[in-house]
This record gives C-alpha cells, sequence and structure tokens, in this order.
C-alpha cells in the first residue's frame, strides 16, 4: 500500500513529495528524467538500483541522484518505508546558486557520490528544511520562490559539509544477494559494451543462466528491461559522439549496435525528444 503524503510543485524548478508506504512496494516503473534528485529515507530500508549498482539504504540516509540516471527502488524488509523527495531543475536553479558562491548541482553531487549517512543532529533539521518547501510552494505567500530557493539552498549546504565524510563509492552499502550480484554483473557488461548486438540468448548465455530468469532478475532490480536499457547506454554514448566526434549519424548508428538508421532515430527521439541531426546542430551552435 502506498499512500502520498504531499505533492507540491513550483513548475520548472523542483517539485516535493512525501511518501508512506507499507510491506512489500515496488517501485512499478523505472525512474529516469533530466532533473537533479534528492531521496531521503526518514524510516524503513530500501534497496535503491541506481545506473548500474544497487545499493541497501537506510533510515537517515540521503540518495543524490545525477540527471539521465536510471534508477528504481524497492523495500529491502517488510516494514513499514517512509521518505521525501526533491527533484531539481538545474536550469532554473543554477543562476541564483552562482549568485551565492555555489558550485553547480553536477560539481556537488560528484563531490558527495550518490549515498550521504546523515548525522543524527542533522536528521531532523534535513526533514524540516524538505517539507518547509513543500509548505511554500502550498501556501505560495509573498516572495514564496525566493524562500523555496533559499531553504534548497540551505539543504544543499547542510549536504556540502559531508564532503570526504561520505562512503568510499559506498563500499559496504552495496545488495549482495545472488540476484542482484548477478544483475550487476549483466549491467557492468553492457555499460563496458554499449555498442553489443548480442540477442537477449546470446547475452543470458553469456552469464550461465536462462533466457527467461535473465528477463526477470533484470525487470525486478532495474524496473526496465535489457533490451531498454542497452538502449538507454547507446543514447548517452550517441549524444557525446555526436556533440563532440566527427562520425556522421549513420556511422555512429553501426558504431552503437543499431539494426538500422530509422531504429536509431526513433530510438534515440525517445529519449531526447529530438533527431539525430537536430541534436547535433543544436550541441554545435556557436
Amino acid at each position: 500500500m502506498e499512500q502520498i503524503v504531499y505533492r507540491q510543485q513550483l513548475e520548472g524548478v523542483i517539485m516535493v513529495e512525501q511518501v508512506t508506504r507499507e510491506e512489500n512496494y515496488s517501485m512499478p516503473y523505472r525512474h529516469f528524467h533530466d532533473t537533479f534528485e534528492l531521496y531521503y529515507l526518514t524510516e524503513g530500508e530500501s534497496y535503491y538500483f541506481i545506473d548500474r549498482e544497487t545499493y541497501l539504504v537506510k533510515a537517515g540516509d540521503m540518495v543524490l541522484i545525477k540527471p539521465d540516471r536510471v534508477h528504481k527502488t524497492s523495500l529491502a524488509k517488510l516494514s513499514r518505508h517512509s521518505r521525501i523527495l526533491l527533484q531539481i531543475t538545474e536550469k532554473a536553479f543554477a543562476p541564483f546558486l552562482n549568485a551565492n558562491g555555489f558550485p553547480a548541482l553536477d560539481e556537488l553531487y560528484g563531490r558527495l557520490g550518490r549515498i550521504v549517512s546523515l548525522r543524527e543532529e542533522d536528521r531532523e533539521r534535513m526533514k524540516e528544511l524538505m517539507l518547509c518547501i513543500g509548505e511554500e510552494i502550498r501556501g505560495r505567500q509573498k516572495r514564496y520562490e525566493l524562500m523555496v530557493k533559499m531553504k534548497l539552498l540551505e539543504i544543499l549546504l547542510l549536504l556540502s559539509r559531508y564532503q570526504g565524510d561520505g562512503l568510499p563509492e559506498e563500499e559496504g552499502r552495496t545488495a549482495q544477494t545472488p540476484r542482484y550480484q548477478k544483475v550487476q554483473e549483466v549491467v557492468d557488461y553492457l555499460h563496458a559494451n554499449p555498442g553489443t548486438g548480442e540477442s537477449l540468448e546470446e547475452l543470458a548465455g553469456r552469464f550461465y543462466i536462462s533466457r527467461s530468469w535473465l528477463s526477470r532478475i533484470f525487470r525486478e532490480v532495474t524496473g526496465i528491461s535489457v533490451v531498454e536499457y542497452t538502449n538507454i547506454l547507446r543514447v548517452r554514448k550517441a549524444r557525446k559522439l555526436l556533440a563532440f566526434g566527427e562520425y556522421s549519424v549513420t556511422e555512429i548508428s553501426e558504431r552503437l549496435g543499431f539494426e538500422s538508421i530509422t531504429y536509431f532515430e526513433r530510438v534515440f527521439k525517445k529519449y531526447t525528444d529530438c533527431t539525430p541531426l537536430k541534436y547535433r546542430k543544436e550541441q554545435r551552435k556557436g
């Protein structure tokens, strides 16, 4: 069972949501968006798959997720689970950060890593700040937009104090069950070989498991199919090649293992809302 306590949004800047879940919950769909995310678990434990690894997240942990990262959460135990979520649009917030001498979100997230374990004395303050953002948006009092940004800046300042204190690459926090470890092996291979033309049958054989078992555990852990995950990785690589490389669109399609230029264009547009050629032109303006 899922109960959305509240959800508020300041269009184009931030969304805040508080959710409580009971018993065995698993996010029914994959998350993949262009915002920076702050996920604060206030109660319970959960497994959190991010891009290529699965972490055990505990109450008091803050999870930081950059844009375009596939992520999915599921309960680690049959128990109550409560979290607060912020989704931040960098373009709208960057000028405010810059004016206050604060690093860009991408830089801050890179310094902190994916999981920040808050000290006991900071946990309640973090919760108050996140909920206050929601209340400001809901109340819409005079200059509430500025108050929202100030509260968000305070959240980031609090997190910035944890630079260097985090778990190195979240050691000891990755899930150790056979299912999660097997999916970890598969996604590591896909990241190293985004242009692999292997079929699902061939990929399963590479890891000595059946096609049906691979399909099942991969979707359970990541929230998406092997094919969709592979396409996401290929589009990421294609964006870099289009922006900085000299290969033609046809050559990029072939290098990344797409069966045809038409299929490449269709997949690329699905995740970027534009064609490869249009993306290249936009990235190379000026």
